[in-house]
This record gives C-alpha cells, sequence and structure tokens, in this order.
C-alpha cells in the first residue's frame, strides 16, 4: 500500500506542476549553494517522502518542512504531493511504525534558509523572494 501511496502522490505532483499558478506563493526549493544535485518534482517528493534517502555523493539528505500548518507548508504540500499536510498524517503514522520519521521542522523561512545555508546535506523550501546568494535555488515550484 505505501508503493501505491507513494506513486499516486508522484503522479498528482506531476499533474498539479502543470496546473498550479493563480494567487500561490512561488517556491524555491533550495539546498546549500555548494551541491549541484539536480532535482525534479518527482525527486523532491521522493526526498520528503523519506523515499530517497541520500544525496548523489552518499551523504545523507536532511530535509526540512515548515510548522504545521503554516501557509508556506499547506502550498508546498499541495504542490508536491497534490494534498494538504493533515492528509499527509495517514503516510506518516505507518511509517512512523516502520521507524521512519518525517522532516524535521523550523519556523520560519529565515531560520530555514540559515539552516540549509550552513549544512550541506540539507533540503529546504522558502517563498523565492526570500532566496538568496547563500542557498541554492534548486528547483521553483509556481
Amino acid at each position: 500500500m505505501t508503493h501505491r501511496l507513494f506513486t499516486g502522490i508522484c503522479l498528482l505532483a506531476m499533474l498539479l506542476a502543470t496546473s498550479a499558478g493563480g494567487g500561490h506563493p512561488r517556491i524555491a526549493v533550495i539546498v546549500h549553494r555548494d551541491r549541484q544535485d539536480t532535482l525534479d518534482l518527482p525527486a523532491v517528493a521522493g526526498i520528503y517522502l523519506r523515499k530517497r534517502r541520500f544525496w548523489e555523493d552518499g551523504a545523507p539528505i536532511i530535509p526540512l518542512n515548515r510548522e504545521a500548518g503554516s501557509t508556506l507548508r499547506e502550498a508546498f504540500s499541495r504542490r508536491v504531493f497534490g494534498t494538504g499536510s493533515a492528509q499527509l498524517s495517514t503516510y506518516w503514522n505507518e511509517q512512523y511504525f516502520q521507524g521512519v520519521l518525517p522532516p524535521a521542522t523550523l519556523s520560519s523561512s529565515e531560520s530555514m534558509k540559515r539552516f540549509v545555508a550552513q549544512e550541506r546535506n540539507a533540503i529546504g523550501y522558502v517563498e523565492l523572494e526570500a532566496a538568496d546568494a547563500s542557498v541554492r535555488v534548486a528547483l521553483v515550484l509556481d
């Protein structure tokens, strides 16, 4: 069932990527400025669902989320997974019993950006206009 859920979420994410827009914030998926890994929407979904756990160089990936209920986290969840973060709780409850924990959370875009700028293995997301030269924008979610 977990594999079907992951596949379904990835398919929804690809459909959502083609139809997203309007008044929603543009989101920058950010990584450390020295990290050159190529990311697309399915790769980001895999990282945030803890299906992909290592960077191309073998280093462990540290995915970071905004706090539950934040506007940015909801927009990110809808664009990447095709559903709100509350609906992902069933997935994480199942994963918990397999020893897999969800991404850590940070309370602001500034703290997200600072953490990613200092930790080479981290990945996070901020409003596109908040991204600067301290991090590398690996993917833009429109």
